[in-house]
């Protein structure tokens, strides 16, 4: 019988090898991400979401730590980086396009008890839908300013339950379950990612997308701005530059009124206004 465990242990190990090897070669590009505090019951969501985009494999950490070393990752400090609880990713996406999927990709779970609160934990002013009972105490019990309106029980304020921070109680955890509140955020937390033998670290990564392409608006104008006053021709600040000098050129041809298509009806529109003007002073001078 421990023969037959054992050999049945070791096909696991060869088979997952070479899952882990396969993955690593069939990618650009190559993630750890920690499953610590990750609920298993989401990772199919998680695995469903990434459908298309990219690969994701679990398995024992000494096995990716061997098909890491055993594959053209071997020269690479990723297997350094591989401990703990893990999963390994193949993806076409690049280490930023990854990690901001995996960001936006986060599933919901409750806030258990004992647990620190990441952030302000609020109930909203509702109509909780829970008949008169044993749960009316139990929403007082987690502090919440409640009223029994018709059949049902609403809360009928705004209340921060658990300050950041702070161990949610029991009492609160219940509350919140109760109410289908699941403000925690979970998902595959990357540790690192390998891209043409560079190593990037999650804390590289993770930047605000909207706030960085508005940065590079910005500066893509301040420096258009720069060239165009400075005289500097390039394909964004040669055709400013024509405008500019056209309107100038053609703003000193209607002073100077030197007629051309391009200014004739605007010297036109200035001796008019030039003549009406004048027909106006001449009549109050002869009132």
């Amino acid at each position: 019988m421990g023969e037959k465990v054992k050999s049945h242990t070791k096909a696991w190990k060869h088979s997952e090898l070479e899952k882990v090897k396969k993955l690593v070669e069939s990618y650009p590009v190559i993630a750890i991400a920690s499953l610590e505090g990750f609920p298993a019951k989401l990772f199919a969501q998680i695995r469903k979401k990434l459908h298309g985009k990219a690969e994701v494999h679990v398995s024992k950490v000494r096995v990716i730590q061997k098909a890491l070393e055993a594959s053209k990752l071997k020269d690479s400090k990723l297997k350094e980086l591989a401990e703990g609880s893990i999963a390994i990713i193949g993806t076409s996406m690049n280490p930023f396009e990854l990690f901001g999927y995996l960001k936006k990709s986060k599933g919901s779970m409750a806030a258990k008890a004992g647990m620190l609160a990441p952030f302000d934990l609020m109930v909203p002013a509702m109509d909780t839908g829970l008949p008169p009972g044993p749960a009316l105490s139990e929403l007082k019990a987690a502090g919440l300013n409640v009223r029994i309106m018709g059949s049902t029980i609403s809360v009928v304020e705004d209340k921060v339950v658990t300050k950041q921070g702070v161990a949610v109680t029991p009492a609160v955890a219940s509350v919140l379950q109760k109410l289908d509140i699941r403000p925690i955020k979970v998902g595959l937390n990357l540790v690192a990612v390998f891209e043409n033998n560079e190593i990037f670290m999650a804390s590289v990564l993770d930047i605000d997308e909207e706030q960085t392409l508005e940065n590079i608006a910005q500066a893509f104008n301040n420096a258009l701005n720069v060239a165009v006053f400075a005289g500097i021709f390039n394909n964004e600040s040669t055709p400013i530059m024509i405008q500019k000098a056209f309107r100038e050129a053609k703003a000193v041809s209607i002073e100077a009124e030197f007629i051309e298509p391009e200014t004739a009806a605007d010297i036109l529109a200035k001796a008019e206004r030039q003549a009406m003007a004048l027909k106006a002073l001449v009549k109050e001078e002869n009132a």
